[in-house]
C-alpha cells in the first residue's frame, strides 16, 4: 500500500506540492495578520475593562464556541453580501485570520497576565505610562513564554487549512480528493496526504520542543 502511494504521490507529485504549497502560504499568512490581530486584542482585552475589552471578549467567544467550518461559510458567503468580493484562496486566509487570531489573543494576554503583578505596579511607581509599561516591561517578558503557544498555534493553522478544500481552495485535502477522483485510488491519495500533515507537523513540533528546551522551559508550561 505504501509503494502505491509513493507511485502515486511521485506520478501527481506536481498536484500534490502545488497543494502544499497553497496550504503553508495560507497557514503563513493566516499566521502573520493573526498575530498583529490577536496581539492587539490580547492587549487590549488584558489591559481594558470597558467597552473595547467586552467586545473583544465577545468575539473570542464567538470563535472558540462555533465551528470554523461555520465560519468560513460565513465568510465566504457573507462578504459578497456586504460588497466584497475576494478570491477563494483570499476569503480561506481572511477566515485563518479571524479564527486564529482568537485563539492568539487568549495566548497574549495569558502571558501577559503570567507576568508578576509586581513588576505592574514598580513600573506605575516609576511614572511610567501604559504604554511604556506594555512595550518596555510587559511585551518583552511575555514574548518568549508565549512563542512555542504561537508556534503550535502555526501547525493547527496548516491543519485547518483542509477545510478551505470546501470553497474549493487547492490545498493538501483537496489535493488529494483530486487524484482520487481521477485514479479511483482514494486510500493511497488520501494516505499521502496524511503523511504530509504527519512530516510538517512532527518537523514543526520538533523545533518547537528544541526551542522549549534551549530556552530552559518545558511543554507544561506553555500558555
Amino acid at each position: 500500500m505504501f509503494a502505491a502511494a509513493y507511485d502515486l504521490f511521485w506520478h501527481y507529485r506536481d498536484i500534490y506540492l502545488r497543494g502544499l504549497e497553497n496550504a503553508l502560504t495560507a497557514a503563513a499568512f493566516g499566521l502573520v495578520l493573526s498575530l498583529f490581530a490577536g496581539g492587539l486584542a490580547g492587549i487590549i482585552r488584558f489591559s481594558s475593562k470597558g467597552t473595547a475589552g467586552r467586545v473583544v471578549a465577545i468575539y473570542v467567544s464567538v470563535v472558540r464556541n462555533t465551528p470554523m467550518l461555520v465560519q468560513v461559510y460565513f465568510i465566504y458567503f457573507g462578504l459578497p453580501a456586504l460588497g466584497v468580493t475576494l478570491s477563494a484562496f483570499a476569503t480561506g486566509v481572511v477566515a485563518l485570520t479571524f479564527n486564529s487570531g482568537a485563539y492568539i489573543a487568549e495566548i497574549a494576554r495569558g502571558g501577559l497576565a503570567a507576568i508578576p503583578q509586581g513588576q505592574t505596579e514598580a513600573a506605575m511607581a516609576l511614572g511610567l505610562s501604559r504604554r511604556v509599561l506594555l512595550a518596555r516591561v510587559l511585551i518583552p517578558q511575555a514574548a518568549p513564554t508565549i512563542l512555542p503557544a504561537i508556534t503550535g498555534q502555526f501547525v493547527q493553522l496548516i491543519k485547518d487549512t483542509s477545510l478551505l478544500y470546501t470553497i474549493a481552495v487547492l490545498e493538501i485535502t483537496k489535493a488529494a480528493d483530486d487524484v482520487g477522483n481521477e485514479t479511483y485510488q482514494f486510500l493511497e491519495a488520501y494516505l499521502v496526504s496524511c503523511l504530509i500533515y504527519v512530516v510538517i507537523c512532527v518537523v514543526l513540533n520538533l523545533l518547537v520542543d528544541q526551542y522549549e528546551r534551549r530556552a530552559g522551559f518545558s511543554r507544561h508550561r506553555r500558555v
